[in-house]
This record gives C-alpha cells, sequence and structure tokens, in this order.
C-alpha cells in the first residue's frame, strides 16, 4: 500500500518460521504531512530507505527496534548500513512524539483531512516497530491509531483512505494474529482485507490492489494451514494468482518474488494435506523459477527461505512417491543453508535448518529399507 510501511509475510514453511520483507518504496504518505523545510523530514526519509529490503523473522520479545537495528548479522548487510539503520531506527522512534504534537495541534473541525492522515501515520509508525520488535503493545496502540483515523475516513466520503486505513489495521492484528497463533484474529484480518480490496480500484492502483489480494492469500493460507481446510487453500490460490495478474517479475519483481513463493507454498500445503502428489510437484517449478530470479544472490535470506521451501516439498514428495534421489537432494539442500548460517548470529535459522536435514535423513534411510 502507498500509506504502509510494513514489510509482507513471504511464507517459509521450509524453516517453519513467520519470515518478513519489507520492499517497497511506499513511505512518501507519512512525509507527505510534514514540512518539507523541517529536518525532521529529511531524517525520516532517510530512515525510510535504510529499512528497504529489510528481512526479519516475526517473533515475540525480540529487542527492541533499535537493538533489532544493531544486531543484524552481515548475511544482510554491510557493518555501515546497519550502523544507517541503528540511526533510522532512532528517527522513527522519535517521529512518534512529532506525529503527536502535530495531532495535539490540528483541529478536527477545521482540517479533518490533515488529522486523520496524522492518526493513520502514528498508526503506521507504531506498527513498524511493532512488527519489527514483536511487541504486542505497538501493535495494539497502532490499531487504537488506526481506530481514530477511521473515525474521520469513512466509506462514503472518503473511500480510497478508508481502504488504506482498513487495510493497515488488517497488517497490524494480522501481526499480532501470528505473535499470539490466535485464528480468531487472522480471521478478523482476512475480512478487512475482502472490505478494502472491494475500495481499491484495480486501476489506477494496481499495485496496491494485488498487495490487497496477496494478503488475502496469505492469511487463507494460514488460516488453511491452521485448520487443515483443503478449501481454504484453493481459496488462497485463487488470490494469490489474482495477486499475480498484477506483479509481473519486470516491473514489480519484489512483490512477484514473495506473491509466486506464497503460490509454491500454498500449492505445497495442499499437496501435503490431501497427500497430493499433482500439487507438490506442481510446486517445484514455481520455487524454480524464484530461485532463478535470486540467483545473483543479493537477497541472501530471502533465497535461503525459498530454497528451504523448495526443500521441505521435495521431502514431501519423496514420501508420497518412495523417491529415494529426491529425499537425498532435500538432505544435500538444507545442508547448504545450514552452512550458510553457520557462523552468523542467526542461530534460530540453523538450528531449524539442521533439524530439516535430520527429518530428510529419516527419510531417506527409511525408503533404503
Amino acid at each position: 500500500m502507498v500509506d504502509s510501511l510494513y514489510a509482507e509475510t513471504l511464507l517459509a514453511p521450509g524453516l517453519g518460521i513467520s519470515f518478513q520483507w519489507r520492499y517497497q518504496d511506499n513511505g512518501r504518505g507519512l512525509l507527505s504531512i510534514i514540512d518539507p523545510e523541517s529536518p525532521v523530514r529529511g531524517a525520516l526519509g532517510q530512515a525510510i530507505e535504510r529499512f528497504e529490503n529489510t528481512v526479519f523473522e516475526l517473533a515475540p520479545n525480540k529487542p527492541t527496534l533499535i537493538e533489532w537495528a544493531n544486531a543484524q548479522d552481515t548475511l544482510q548487510d554491510a557493518a555501515d548500513t546497519r550502523e544507517l539503520r541503528l540511526g533510522g531506527a532512532h528517527v522513527f522512534q522519535q517521529s512518534i512524539e512529532l506525529l503527536q504534537g502535530m495531532q495535539m495541534m490540528t483541529d478536527r473541525e477545521e482540517d479533518p483531512v490533515g488529522l486523520s492522515a496524522i492518526h493513520h501515520h502514528i498508526g503506521d509508525v507504531m506498527g513498524l516497530i511493532g512488527q519489527r520488535s514483536g511487541s504486542v503493545h505497538f501493535l495494539e496502540q497502532s490499531v487504537l491509531s488506526y481506530e481514530q483515523a477511521l473515525e474521520i475516513r469513512t466509506r462514503e466520503e472518503m473511500p480510497l483512505e478508508w481502504a488504506r486505513s482498513t487495510f493497515n489495521t488488517g497488517v497490524v492484528l494480522q501481526a499480532i494474529g501470528e505473535l499470539e497463533d490466535d485464528t480468531a484474529l487472522l480471521k478478523q484480518a482476512l475480512a478487512l482485507f475482502k472490505q478494502a480490496v472491494n475500495d481499491i480500484p484495480r486501476e489506477p492502483e494496481a499495485g496496491e490492489w494485488a498487495a490487497a489480494m496477496c494478503r488475502i492469500g496469505t492469511v487463507l493460507y494460514q488460516l488453511g494451514v491452521h485448520r487443515r481446510g483443503a478449501r481454504t487453500l484453493e481459496q488462497a490460490m485463487v488470490a494469490l494468482r489474482n495477486a499475480l495478474a498484477e506483479r509481473d517479475v519486470d516491473t514489480n519483481p519484489h512483490g512477484w518474488v514473495i506473491s509466486r513463493n506464497n503460490l509454491a507454498a500454498t500449492l505445497q500445503a495442499l499437496g501435503k494435506h490431501e497427500e497430493d502428489i499433482g500439487s507438490l510437484e506442481a510446486s517445484l517449478p514455481l520455487y524454480d523459477e524464484v530461485l532463478k530470479f535470486l540467483a545473483d544472490d543479493s537477497l541472501p535470506l530471502v533465497r535461503a527461505m525459498v530454497s528451504a521451501n523448495r526443500a521441505s516439498a521435495m521431502c514431501a514428495l519423496a514420501g508420497e512417491s518412495d523417491h529415494l534421489d529426491m529425499a537425498e537432494s532435500a538432505i544435500a539442500e538444507f545442508r547448504a543453508i545450514y552452512d550458510l548460517f553457520n557462523g552468523t548470529d542467526y542461530a534460530n535459522y540453523r538450528s531449524r535448518a539442521l533439524e530439516r536435514a535430520e527429518q530428510a535423513e529419516t527419510l531417506v534411510a527409511a525408503l533404503q529399507v
């Protein structure tokens, strides 16, 4: 969304984590309400740029945003970029005070549009901090700010702005639902996404519309995995294919990576649930296409997640089809991912890659009998 600072979920069943990626250049709405001559505007613009291509695991009880920015390993960024991100983290926290001051000085009767934008962007910054720190408190404060915006941004008078605040509320509820493993919150997020997408014109807002469809598909996947529901997973595939109709590799390569990976993960989940060899087989070329695009290794963490997804799909397919060579290839892939993380601060990723490699070795042993 144009007015969102949030990362999208890149589904990562291969390592069993909730993997987030912010790639969008969409801090323009937040900057638009700050005086162009203000030094804060320049600092905030730089901070937004420094959080581009940020990838992270959505997990509770993580460090603060500042500690998170300072702790990123060189797999993701060079050391000097980490230091710049650290400064950016300070700016985001300071910007809340700036926006809250603007809120106090803006009269609802005189400037309702401006006040609604301030409420919305306080929600953005609160949500960004909450998403990266795993703080449910910040996420809940974000929801309250969006609710204040929606008191002014009615569907009748400001349909697109209403859709954006509604959509962002859903993003935050989805994050809380993932952190707390609460399917009721995921369902609320899904309902909000469905409401919002109806008020986002596919033309000329194709990028926003596709982002909303991808969110719908992602939440349907999460609910389908929770419910073990084939119908929900099939609905997820429809939404993700709709998103891909507006996200091609040339005009929106990173959105294409996320949507294509998520479609493959949904096929994989459906194949495992239904013990359907065809769905498992169909997921592999989708992963291959994404990995081919990521071949330059400019996004090593993203590539590792997609590689792990492909390896886990190979394991599932090998188990259904007694394909020994495929299971052995999965072991090699998980071992390579383990080696990638060996010696880094990503201990959780490393241990999960080792666990998956050992599971694949157990499968190989069973197939050799």
